[in-house]
């Protein structure tokens, strides 16, 4: 049973390294299309929540998800964005799991739908935060990856009309923000 797990595990991230190299080539060849529809942000964030806290369970990791209540509707390619989140808090959990928590909070600021991941890892050396979101960029870090899934997920964000920051957090960690425009 150990071996099947493991084996699970391996294909399952071969998988995920195939469909980053696809989506890259297509985004490149700019044949990435965001087919846009009016979603339930707080039922998506939901979605997100179910998915990721079954896999740090098996990390041993605390995640907390704070979703307020009355969030707007919002023009998004549901998809899309569920992979984004899905990568950014895996990597949250690869890069910052030493820190055994993971905060992720959304809130309205005026037009926009923000969204913070923050883990309490080790953060990103100052020296490569310029460059994380580069294609196959993977920096000094230990942790396996393939330097492909933020440079996808910036393409992603850029394309729903927001931004993607990344930087350190405030007494350590890593913290993650997206700026999604709410539509009316």
């Amino acid at each position: 049973v150990e071996y099947l797990h493991s084996i699970n595990l391996a294909g399952t991230a071969l998988l995920r390294l195939i469909n980053d190299i696809l989506d890259l080539s297509k985004i490149e060849a700019g044949e990435v299309r965001i087919v846009a529809e009016k979603i339930d942000f707080t039922a998506l964030c939901g979605e997100i929540n179910a998915i990721f806290t079954q896999k740090v369970m098996e990390k041993k990791l605390y995640f907390k998800l704070e979703v307020p209540s009355g969030l707007p509707f919002l023009w998004l390619d549901g998809q899309r964005m569920r992979q984004v989140f899905l990568n950014l808090l895996d990597n949250a959990a690869k890069h910052g799991g030493s820190g055994k928590r993971i905060d992720t909070a959304i809130r309205r600021e005026g037009s926009e739908a923000v969204i913070t991941i923050r883990d309490y890892g080790p953060g990103v050396p100052e020296e490569e935060l310029p460059f994380i979101k580069n294609k196959f960029y993977k920096g000094t870090s230990k942790a396996r990856g393939s330097g492909i899934g933020l440079a996808v997920c910036e393409e992603i964000v850029t394309r729903h009309e927001g931004v993607l920051d990344i930087g350190n957090a405030q007494g350590g960690g890593c913290a993650v923000t997206i700026r999604l425009p709410i539509e009316a």
